[in-house]
């Protein structure tokens, strides 16, 4: 062997070896590193939010009307038909409330902010839950809605536009069979509610009907003479001759 294969040989056994050492060295830091995560895995260091942040964060929705940060609830969104819709349960709506309005509470936060921002989580607490404000909500943040659809569109590449073309298409379908289906339910739902209005009064007639038999029974004798009486007094007695002309003689 010459004097150059030799050096190449020790070269490579020395870098075989730094190698070795090094795997060897990384694995016992990953070992050690596991142990170490698996151990902070059992305490929770995420630091719980402090009622000051809370406060200012309440209280900056509250300037854009964004009810559903406010209560750090999802946001609205955009269905394949179109329209507004808000799927988090009234529930969910008053477990955020209790807990924001715990954080925030007057009583453990003095000071006018502090109170600004719990009359706050009572309006929207107010305004989510009712069926009839949470509809105007729902029109006063479509046009949001609708622009942050938009803009999640067009991040998308051109397969991925494809795909969700074909979903929001096959999600209308979906959503349209679903209302006729809620539509033919709720004519047969008037239907059966007439129908049982009906049965009522026919039931309220007849009950009726069967009071006045059993009255008619129970007082039959005077019941009948009283109508014999009025059939007597409506049939028209003959006029009687009017008295005059001559004087009658009398001998």
């Amino acid at each position: 062997m010459t004097e150059v294969e030799s050096r190449c040989d020790q070269n490579k056994r020395t870098h075989s070896c730094c190698k070795a050492q090094q795997s060897e060295k990384k694995r016992k830091e990953g070992k050690g590193s596991g142990q170490k995560g698996s151990g902070d895995a059992d305490l929770d260091t995420s630091a719980p939010m402090q009622a000051s942040d809370a406060i200012q964060r309440i209280l900056a929705a509250k300037k854009e009307k964004d009810w559903f940060r406010l209560l750090e609830l999802e946001p609205p969104e955009i269905d394949a038909l179109g329209r507004t819709v808000w799927g988090v349960p009234s529930a969910d709506v008053s477990k955020a409330y209790r807990r924001l309005s715990v954080l925030v509470h007057p009583d453990k936060n003095p000071g006018a902010d502090a109170r600004a921002a719990f009359e706050c989580l009572n309006e929207a607490h107010r305004l989510l839950r009712n069926r009839g404000q949470l509809e105007e909500v729902l029109k006063e943040h479509a046009d949001t809605a609708r622009r942050r659809k938009e803009a999640a569109e067009a991040a998308a590449t051109p397969e991925e536009r494809v795909i969700l073309y074909a979903a929001k298409k096959d999600a209308a379908k979906e959503l349209q069979k679903q209302e006729g289906e809620s539509f033919q339910a709720e004519i047969v739902r008037q239907m059966r509610e007439k129908q049982m209005a009906a049965k009522r009064k026919r039931e309220m007639r007849s009950s009726y009907r069967r009071q006045e038999d059993e009255e008619e029974d129970e007082f039959g004798e005077p019941l009948e003479e009283e109508r014999a009486e009025r059939a007597a007094g409506a049939v028209k007695k003959p006029a009687a001759k009017k008295r005059g002309g001559k004087p009658s003689i009398i001998f």
